[in-house]
C-alpha cells in the first residue's frame, strides 16, 4: 500500500517509516499536518497514518479536511499517537480515524492493524468499482430509455404503451404541440418537381 506518515517528531517519524517500509509498504512521510494537507492535494494514498499534536495542523484537522473531500478516493486514516483515553478515541473517531495506533506499539500490533487497514482499502476500492459499473449501466438504460423506436417505411412511433403512433399525434401528445405540413427542398427537388414536369408533359402532349 501507499502509506503517509506523518509526525513533527523526527525520531518518531524515521522509526515508523522504517518499520512500515520493512513490511513492504511504500512510505511517504510529512513533518507536519500542513505539509501532508498539501502532499495529499497531489499525491494520493492508501492510508495516511499521523500523529495528534504537531505545529501548524494537527492530527485532528488533517482528519477532519481528508474527510471533508468529496472528490478523493478512499483513504484509510490511523492516528498514531500516546493520546488513549476514551474522549481521545472519541474525538479521533468524530473527527474521521478509522484506527489508533498507541505509542509505544510493538512492531507485531504494527503489522496487524496494517494488515486490517490493506483489508479496508481493498474493500472500499471494489465498492467504488461496483459503483462505478453500476452508474455506467444506468447511463445506457437511461440512453436506451430516450431512443424512439421509428418505422422504417412508415415512420410510425412506438410509444410507451408499445403503440405504434403516426409521427404528428406522437408530437401532439409527448410534445404538446401541433404539426403543420411542408415540403422540404430536398423532397421538392426530387419527388414533387419531377410529378409537376410530368404533369406538364401530358398537358401539352393532350
Amino acid at each position: 500500500m501507499r502509506i503517509l506518515i506523518v509526525d513533527d517528531d523526527p525520531v518518531a517519524r524515521r522509526i515508523l517509516e522504517d518499520a512500515v517500509g520493512g513490511l513492504g509498504h511504500t512510505v511517504h512521510v510529512a513533518h507536519d499536518g500542513r505539509e501532508a494537507w498539501d502532499l495529499l492535494s497531489h499525491e494520493p494514498v492508501d492510508v495516511l497514518m499521523t500523529d495528534w499534536v504537531m505545529p501548524e495542523m494537527d492530527g485532528l484537522e488533517l482528519c477532519q479536511r481528508v474527510r471533508a473531500r468529496t472528490d478523493a478516493p478512499f483513504m484509510y486514516v490511523m492516528l498514531v499517537t500516546e493520546r488513549s483515553t476514551t474522549d481521545d478515541v472519541v474525538d479521533g473517531i468524530m473527527a474521521g480515524a478509522n484506527d489508533f495506533l498507541t505509542k509505544p506499539y510493538e512492531r507485531a500490533e504494527l503489522r496487524a492493524r496494517l494488515h486490517a487497514a490493506q483489508r479496508v482499502v481493498e474493500l472500499e476500492r471494489s465498492l467504488a468499482e461496483r459503483v462505478h459499473e453500476l452508474e455506467s449501466a444506468l447511463s445506457e438504460v437511461a440512453t436506451l430509455r430516450r431512443l424512439l423506436p421509428i418505422c422504417m417505411y412508415c415512420h410510425s412511433i412506438r410509444n410507451e404503451k408499445q403503440v405504434w403512433d403516426e409521427i404528428e399525434e406522437y408530437l401532439r401528445d409527448h410534445a404538446n404541440a401541433d404539426c403543420t405540413h411542408s415540403i422540404c427542398p430536398t423532397c421538392y427537388d426530387h419527388r414533387v418537381r419531377p410529378m409537376l414536369d410530368e404533369m406538364k408533359s401530358e398537358q401539352k402532349a393532350s
